[in-house]
């Protein structure tokens, strides 16, 4: 038989203070209240004989019966309270702990009717009614066991609570078992049983039982196939399927700088407070289980405290929808996988400083991509990507064709992120044309202490302005930065930011510039 993990009644040393009204009795209510039960025992034996006959009797065979509890041995208790009971004496929570007795020693039956009679007297009802529903399903009668489960919630909820959960698990568990019988067991376990379970969980999520019963929910999802956990090559599932990312940024630009054309550079040469706010949501869809489909959106706002007319004419908000695929298949014996993403942009900022967002650009971007495992250090990605953009000033249309090569290395306790980029931009003022490549790392390190997680990073990029070398020469931009990111419970996570960026061009007066950024930033993930 399943042992109930239920919790033992604190110490009834308090009922037994009356009985300490007799030097005899206080040494046997010392030992009782001391834990020291077979000593209890010993002692009122000894006294048994001599109160036999007077009013001391039942109170001395309950008490024998509640230590006999105490040391499992549960014949001997179950001998107590009868002799109690036929001795009429009937304290409030005695009919619970001959109950306890009797359902450890498998006397079902009547320790039900114990339940019931706690439950009459109103002591522990939630507890006396989880017995009473779990006898019931042990002996095969799942209607009255379900009745009895779904009482417990009628209660008010200081009492339900201490086996709400429980309950509702057990319910699930009884759904389980008449669905497995069905003929469509399928529907049955996905409608009634998964449901119930997670009834279960959100009574309360953080409790020792809710992992157990997760577990046997991603359980049923695998073997009723369910949920889709694995594709064909190996590759994991997201599940769930859907991402949420919520941030909100505060921090301080030391030269507030927006590139709308991605051909001069706008310089503020002063720095502000800002604050951003950034969105991102995405679900994925699978078909069978080789290809994903995952439409996106993000929102990114941002909006600077130095209220001067260079300063506030970069405030700005992105709206970018995206629709992102992959086909599964396995290459070289490992998972593999072939992308193809499409991304629309479209920017609004303040570009006529007069307090209100007009039309910045808008961007079209397709990618073509491969996703292989080919190298010992870990995942590689090729792209290749074409993006058509179209700024408010007319004459800085372009298109930037790019090849993107991308490495995950895992070492032992971190993680290397590697990108390298080809970019050849093509502008309609062809004096802006240009030929780029970046080069970044990242490195997220280790946990510190089980506190937070830093991240260092480098990034360097070499412009050509192909048609404007004599003005300009070859650029430099470095960029290095740093994050420290602290989680909160599930959800929340929090990041100190730091970014640098320094350019460097023979024009230094619409392209040479450098900058910090301190930031803070909360994130909600769900």
């Amino acid at each position: 038989m399943k042992k109930l993990n239920l919790i033992l009644l604190l110490s009834c040393f308090w009922v037994f203070e009356s009985f300490a009204q007799t030097e005899e009795l206080k040494k046997a209510s010392q030992y009782f209240s001391q834990g020291k039960y077979q000593a209890t025992v010993d002692e009122l034996a000894t006294l048994e004989q001599k109160y036999e006959n007077s009013a001391h009797a039942g109170l001395i065979a309950y008490w024998k019966a509640i230590s006999f509890n105490r040391l499992q041995n549960f014949p001997e208790a179950i001998a107590n309270f009868d002799k109690a009971l036929k001795l009429k004496y009937n304290p409030k929570d005695l009919h619970y702990e001959y109950g306890q007795a009797l359902f450890a020693s498998e006397k079902l039956k009547a320790a039900r009717i114990q339940f019931r009679e706690s439950i009459r007297k109103k002591f522990k009802r939630s507890v006396s009614l989880y017995y009473i529903a779990f006898i019931s399903k042990e002996m095969g009668e799942s209607k009255k066991a379900v009745k009895f489960f779904k009482a417990i919630d009628k209660l008010p909820e200081a009492e339900a609570i201490e086996v709400r959960q429980a309950s509702e698990f057990q319910i699930g568990d009884i759904y389980l078992e008449q669905a497995e019988t069905h003929k469509d067991a399928f529907k049955e376990v996905e409608t009634h049983v998964i449901p119930q379970y997670n009834k279960a969980i959100a009574v309360n999520e953080d409790s020792a039982l809710a992992p157990q019963i997760r577990e046997k929910v991603i359980n049923l999802q695998r073997k009723y196939e369910l949920v889709l956990f694995n594709l064909r090559n190996g590759r994991p599932a997201l599940n769930p399927p859907y991402f949420l990312r919520f941030a909100e940024e505060v921090g301080v630009d030391s030269n507030v700088t927006f590139s709308p054309a991605l051909t001069t550079i706008s310089k503020s040469k002063q720095s502000s407070a800002f604050s951003k706010t950034d969105m991102i949501g995405r679900y994925t869809f699978y078909v069978d289980n080789y290809l994903s489909i995952a439409p996106e959106f993000r929102f990114n706002q941002t909006y600077y405290y130095n209220r001067v007319p260079e300063i506030y004419r970069n405030d700005n908000y992105l709206l970018a929808p995206a629709l992102r695929s992959a086909y599964e298949y396995t290459l070289f014996n490992k998972a593999a996988s072939f992308l193809v993403d499409y991304e629309y942009s479209e920017a609004r900022r303040d570009v006529n400083a007069r307090k209100q967002y007009d039309f910045s650009s808008r961007s079209h971007t397709f990618m073509l991509g491969q996703r292989f495992n080919f190298f010992s250090a870990g995942e590689s990605i090729i792209r290749l990507r074409q993006r058509l953009f179209e700024s408010y000033i007319s004459s800085s249309d372009s298109k930037t064709t790019s090849l993107v090569f991308e490495q995950i290395k895992s070492l032992q306790t971190s993680t290397l992120l590697f990108y390298f980029s080809y970019d050849r931009t093509r502008v309609d003022n062809k004096i802006y044309d240009t030929d780029a490549f970046t080069l970044r790392t990242d490195w997220i390190l280790a946990r510190v202490k089980d506190w937070f997680t830093p991240s260092i990073g480098l990034a360097l990029t070499s412009t050509d302005p192909i048609n404007n070398q004599s003005e300009r020469g070859r650029e430099f931009l470095i960029n290095p930065n740093g994050r420290i990111s602290k989680t909160f419970g599930k959800r929340w996570r929090g990041n100190l930011k730091y970014d640098y960026q320094k350019n460097s061009s023979k024009d230094k007066q619409n392209f040479a510039f450098k900058k910090q950024i301190y930031s803070a930033e909360v994130e909600f993930l769900f």
